[in-house]
């Protein structure tokens, strides 16, 4: 049976980083036993020569680890495993005497030469060593492993893995647990993550590369500079958050939802980020930062312009089209979730913008339920929602889904979601005829949106009228692929052809005053 480092550490040695044990009911903490983690090569980084975030094996980092008893002395008695880890990060691999997986043997209270690369490490990033009472044995051996011979072997009255708390893993060979004394070695200066790399760029956008972890995002504000190497700037103020996007990154991906709950005090749109971090995750395929924080630049007219980018103008071949052949993609789309987007009317060019024809609180007709003008209402039984799987429900939303005219009605009711159809010319086949409402040759998309930011706008009163713009944030939501226009205020919803479209830098955009310093959009 090897030896163990009694547990844990109060104090550090060196580079090493001691964590503090358990103390009595007095609250005093002893001094044991640690471990004490060394950079030995590889480059480290520095604070003002940070090391690229990178999804793939890094270059190695040697470490030397050393047992210390309590007096400061290396503990030569201790000869077993060590787990090494890395926070922020993965450890991809280890390299060196006697490595194991993620673990490295001790002989003497040391080990030297050990290659640590690690994936996923942002900011400031230490490499980890701890004492789990791991002693990791070939499952297939001869002899089975102390975890798996199906004997109490530390006669606790528990036996094997996982009954034994003792054992990490079925090919642990001792069932006794570590010390868990532990230590971390000096800082690596990565880079902290962009908004577009939260978002999973590196992995196709399709969903954060940092699930359920904290996050501090690279907002661009440079402390010792005093001044911003790129800006993160707030985009819309919502109910429950705030939007922001990454101006200045070329990747796409840049924008991104905080959920906060309820508005966020003391912010605006056109306010820029100092600092700003959460936890990353997606809510049904909608990456966004939980429990954020946030460090503000207020802005300040005089000083500088508002700075929101104008908004992303949608054409019908990234919003799909009848046949759902060729055009069909979402790359555009998932490249601006939570971006300023725009729908856009576009007479010169022969672009037609519309609010679906199809838009009722009534029933359609059966047998065929086939939604008409007035008829799209599918919650036939009036409980709130649809059945998916037993007609009349079944068949209606179903037939509402095929038609790019129609708004299903219980759903407008609940979510205020209704149907923008854009239909332009087809770039293959040549002039059409018309797209301003008629058949023609044109490439017809549509896109869901959301108005009720503007308690004047009636979806239902304009169904099938043409409309110079909607503008909003872009949101996704999984189930059924949605996405959703949402807009921020009334200056996103433009009617009238004669009625102008106000920039980004005035669009929902109001000054602090002294009264008033925070306002939600919607």
């Amino acid at each position: 049976m090897k030896t163990r480092l009694a547990p844990f550490a109060a104090f550090a040695l060196g580079a090493g980083l001691a964590i503090a044990g358990c103390g009595d009911t007095s609250g005093h903490l002893g001094t044991t036993s640690f471990l004490k983690v060394s950079i030995t090569g590889g480059d480290p980084g520095a604070r003002d020569r940070l090391l690229p975030l990178t999804f793939d094996k890094s270059a190695p980092i040697t470490i030397k680890v050393e047992a210390f008893k309590a007096d400061g002395q290396i503990d030569t008695a201790y000869n077993g495993f060590i787990r090494i880890t890395v926070k922020p990060g993965t450890v991809v691999n280890l390299t060196g005497p006697g490595t194991n997986g993620r673990n490295v043997p001790l002989h003497a209270g040391v080990v030297d030469g050990i290659g640590v690369s690690v994936a996923g490490s942002f900011g400031p990033t230490r490499i980890w060593a701890e004492d789990i009472g791991y002693t990791p044995v070939d499952p297939k051996r001869a002899q089975p492993p102390a975890c798996a011979n199906g004997i109490d072997d530390n006669g606790n009255g528990n036996v094997d893995f996982p009954a034994e708390a003792g054992c990490a893993f079925a090919n642990d060979d001792t069932e006794d647990a570590g010390s868990y004394a532990s230590g971390a070695g000096p800082v690596l200066h990565f880079t902290s993550p962009r908004i577009a790399d939260v978002r999973g760029v590196a992995q196709g956008g399709a969903a954060t590369a940092f699930p359920h972890q904290q996050v501090s995002i690279d907002t661009g504000w440079n402390s010792d500079k005093r001044s911003f190497d790129h800006s993160v700037v707030v985009t819309r103020i919502a109910s429950d958050g705030f939007y922001a996007t990454d101006i200045d990154d070329p990747r796409g991906y840049g924008s991104i939802f905080a959920f906060n709950f309820s508005a966020p005090p003391q912010m605006r749109i056109c306010d820029r980020m100092k600092a700003y971090g959460g936890t990353a995750a997606d809510f049904f395929g909608f990456t966004e930062m939980g429990f954020p924080t946030w460090e503000l630049e207020e802005w300040d007219p005089i000083k500088r312009p508002c700075l929101v980018p104008e908004p992303h103008v949608f054409t019908s071949q990234e919003l799909g089209r009848d046949d759902k052949a060729a055009y069909v993609t979402t790359t555009a789309l998932t490249k601006t979730i939570a971006a300023m987007v725009r729908v856009m009317n576009d007479p010169a060019n022969n672009v037609d913008v519309h609010i679906g024809k199809h838009l009722g609180p009534n029933f359609p007709d059966k047998p065929g339920l086939v939604p008409t003008e007035n008829a799209t209402n599918c919650d036939f039984n009036h409980d709130g929602k649809i059945d998916f799987n037993t007609d009349p429900e079944k068949s209606c939303s179903a037939n509402c889904a095929a038609d790019l005219e129609c708004s299903e009605y219980s759903n407008f009711l609940s979510q205020s979601s209704f149907v923008l159809v854009v239909a332009a010319p087809d770039p293959v086949t040549g002039k059409p005829t018309s797209c301003q409402g008629g058949p023609g040759t044109c490439i017809r998309g549509s896109i869901q949106a959301n108005g009720s930011a503007s308690a004047l706008f009636d979806p239902v009163a304009s169904r099938g009228q043409p409309m110079h713009s909607f503008t909003g944030t872009l949101r996704y939501f999984s189930g059924g692929t949605q996405y959703t226009i949402e807009a921020r205020c009334e200056d996103d919803i433009v009617m009238k052809m004669e009625d102008p479209i106000i920039d980004s830098g005035r669009a929902c955009v109001h000054a602090r005053t002294t009264s008033d310093n925070s306002s939600a959009s919607n």
